[in-house]
């Protein structure tokens, strides 16, 4: 009970002061790169090529704007939705990561024990990419100039792979939700019927009901009583 306090009365309060409070900061120094070119290079767009590049932008991810932080809060949290929007590499290094130490402690995703698991492993994922990320610069095009061409063609297949690891990993515990996100996921893929924005949200958003209506019909487990 006393851990249960320090969570609700200590870490959440901090997280929704200091979360946001982030946010804020870090969206105007994303532009650093690009003010640095401008006065190193004197090289800057003209304000309709500015907007056409973000409304190109708005338009490909919008929906990726509102699925992910409502798809991956079950697993991240509250700090980890934060942490994600700030450190971005998500789905394909700080998810997994979130969801294999979560499975490796032996905690549940969507409870508290779960929210600071993830956070811890978050975390430990921001400060290893960026060392690793940080010595890869220096190095990586002189080792990618040496490696043979069948090893370059097997870098296109990580984030499929990534993907089907982690989909293997929570098919495991719910089978039959996954077998529901997969055919959904190829119906719209083979029939072509939706805009990708639109299957996206119906993937999602569909799983999401339909597992509801089979966890109410006692399909999923027993209903809760209260």
């Amino acid at each position: 009970m006393e851990v249960e306090n320090v969570y609700e009365k200590e870490f959440i309060p901090q997280v929704k002061k200091w979360g946001p409070l982030l946010l804020i900061i870090g969206m105007p120094l994303t532009f650093i790169p690009a003010i640095y070119v401008w006065w190193a290079y004197n090289i800057i767009p003209s304000g309709s090529q500015i907007m056409a590049g973000f409304g190109l932008a708005v338009a490909v991810l919008w929906a990726v704007y509102i699925v992910e932080p409502i798809s991956y809060y079950p697993i991240l949290g509250m700090p980890g939705v934060y942490m994600m929007c700030l450190a971005g590499n998500i789905s394909n290094l700080r998810l997994p990561c979130a969801a294999v130490a979560q499975e490796t402690a032996g905690v549940t995703f969507g409870t508290k024990e779960g929210s600071i698991i993830a956070t811890l492993a978050m975390s430990t994922s921001m400060l290893v990419s960026t060392i690793i990320i940080f010595l890869g610069a220096l190095g990586a095009a002189v080792v990618l100039n040496h490696l043979p061409p069948f090893v370059l063609h097997a870098f296109n297949y990580i984030l499929p792979a990534i993907f089907g690891a982690i989909f293997g990993q929570f098919l495991i515990k719910g089978y039959l939700i996954g077998i529901i996100a997969l055919a959904l996921g190829l119906f719209f893929n083979y029939y072509k019927v939706l805009p990708d924005w639109a299957v996206l949200l119906v993937c999602v958003f569909g799983t999401i009901l339909i597992s509801r209506i089979l966890w109410e019909r006692g399909m999923l487990g027993k209903k809760s009583e209260n």
